[in-house]
């Protein structure tokens, strides 16, 4: 009896058990499948974060490529001495050798430039500085037909009847934008000319006055194309912290290969690739290995679930932390760039007229010639120097940026004096021409410095900027080396650098 009863208490025993026990396991493998699952959906989510923030970048940077093309192009097409040559057909020998050779190929890097008429009747066409055969540019128009057909109509769309001749419709100007508004007559688009992806621009070529005579109505289109070179591609993995970014066709299936359009070009069939900086593959690596353990020990699952979100969301936090950083500063010298210093100035213009401040324009002299005979290595060394020297000099006064080349630009807050301001452009100035030693030599070049304050003398960033830029080329015009008040610049020098910053 007695032994009856302990089997059957054994066999109760042994059933507890077995159902603790398989309650164990079932709780460990819920709790490992919980795990898992969370993790995964964490990866999950995380690339696609990473991977959409990285397609904003790359489109908002194609984006402002394609703006800067516009503005360069809008220097030949915008222009008064391009309309007039075009008065009797298309441009001659001189123009062709000084503005499309000598410019726009050898300081712009525009592979064609193509006049064409709508029609098609005249075209000339220049290819890497050399005139072309008209087959050849012939062969050009035929890839962007849509985008000239787009621009003439754009062009006939802004014009309207005024003084017995057209008058194109003028651009709105954002006074928060240092770049100056340009009709709204350009048409841009992303292709693949010469096998290699390509910025292409078409205007109609228009006066500064924008007035169009009668006898000039049918306008003749400016066709440019700059290509997208394999250094502005590793100068963009470089800002944007991506691998391997490039063009593929836009039906491409490749795993781990991240697209997005740019260009907003819908006869486009190439998409911008790269590969992301995904933390899945590495999360993957880390906890598989670790969830066999960690099913074993629940302490130890949740605290390596803890540090591994933690973990994450601080990668993400840097990763984002840096690409605001880089959107807003110059990789080459750490500075603000334009972005950043637009920035700063919308800044201190909401802050009203009780809050004066000045913006100093420095430009560097005989940089260029650095860059002729030491190579680009060495003006990379003077333009790193200079920022060094530039913000060890302004300190805490203000913001110190490189607006691109060899342009920088001050912002200093507060209420200061003409005297005291050309003080410390003066001293800026000197800084620029205190000799760099590079590569066992000196390299010795100049800078010079224009002085705009607001609200004295603009009540916009544009109005404040041009200013500073007329007295910058006061400055350079008196012979270089020294500064210049917006308050010493006559009205004809300010007229030119209002012309200057819109073309």
């Amino acid at each position: 009896m007695t032994s009856k009863a302990e089997e059957s208490r054994a066999t109760r025993r042994r059933g507890v058990g077995l159902v603790i026990r398989t309650a164990a396991v079932i709780i460990v493998l819920l709790f490992g499948a919980a795990n898992y699952l969370v993790l995964d959906y964490a990866i999950e989510r995380a690339d696609s974060f990473v991977a959409e923030t990285e397609r904003t970048l790359v489109r908002n940077e194609f984006g402002h490529q394609i703006d800067q093309v516009v503005q360069y192009q809008s220097q030949l097409s915008f222009w008064d001495k391009s309309f007039n040559e075009l008065a009797d057909g298309m441009p001659g020998d001189a123009f062709v050798r000084d503005q499309l050779r000598d410019w726009m190929w050898s300081d712009f890097g525009f592979s064609w430039m193509i006049f064409a008429s709508p029609d098609g009747e005249k075209v000339l066409g220049v290819y890497r500085g050399e005139k072309v055969s008209e087959s050849k540019a012939r062969e050009k128009l035929h890839w962007v037909s849509d985008l000239t057909h787009k621009a003439e109509r754009k062009y006939r769309e802004a014009l309207s009847p005024d003084r017995g001749g057209w008058q194109v419709a003028r651009a709105k100007e954002d006074p928060d934008l240092l770049t100056p508004a340009l009709p709204e007559i350009h048409v841009t688009g992303m292709r693949l000319i010469d096998r290699v992806m390509s910025i292409v621009v078409v205007q109609a070529v228009v006066p500064k006055s924008l007035y169009i005579p009668a006898h000039r109505l049918e306008p003749t289109l400016l066709i440019t194309v700059k290509p997208v070179s394999k250094k502005m591609l590793a100068n963009t993995e470089r800002r944007l912290g991506v691998h391997d970014l490039g063009f593929t066709p836009i039906v491409t299936q490749e795993p781990g290969l991240v697209m997005t359009p740019v260009g907003a070009d819908a006869y486009n069939p190439m998409v911008a690739s790269w590969r992301p900086n995904m933390p899945g593959s590495f999360v993957w690596r880390s906890a598989l290995p670790q969830i066999a353990m960690f099913v074993l020990v629940f302490a130890g699952v949740m605290l390596f679930v803890t540090l591994r979100f933690s973990a994450l969301i601080k990668a993400l936090q840097r990763s984002e932390a840096k690409n605001a950083f880089l959107a807003r500063h110059d990789t080459l010298t750490g500075l603000k760039n334009r972005s950043g210093f637009d920035e700063e100035v919308r800044r201190a213009i909401r802050k009203g007229e009780t809050k004066p401040f000045a913006i100093l324009a420095l430009d560097l002299d005989k940089f260029k010639a650095v860059n002729d005979r030491h190579g680009h290595a060495a003006g990379d060394a003077v333009l790193q120097a200079v920022a060094r020297r530039f913000s060890d000099r302004i300190g805490k006064q203000g913001c110190v940026a490189r607006l691109g080349g060899d342009e920088f630009s001050v912002l200093l807050t507060g209420e200061r004096s003409c005297e005291a301001l050309l003080e410390l452009a003066g001293s800026l100035v000197r800084d620029t021409q205190v000799p760099i030693a590079y590569d066992g030599q000196l390299l010795v070049i100049g800078g010079s410095a224009g002085i705009a304050q607001f609200p004295q003398h603009g009540g916009s960033v544009h109005d404040v900027m041009v200013m500073a830029d007329a007295a910058l080329y006061a400055a350079k015009n008196a012979g270089r080396n020294r500064a210049v008040h917006a308050d010493h610049v006559g009205q004809e020098m300010i007229i030119e650098a209002g012309e200057a910053r819109a073309a």
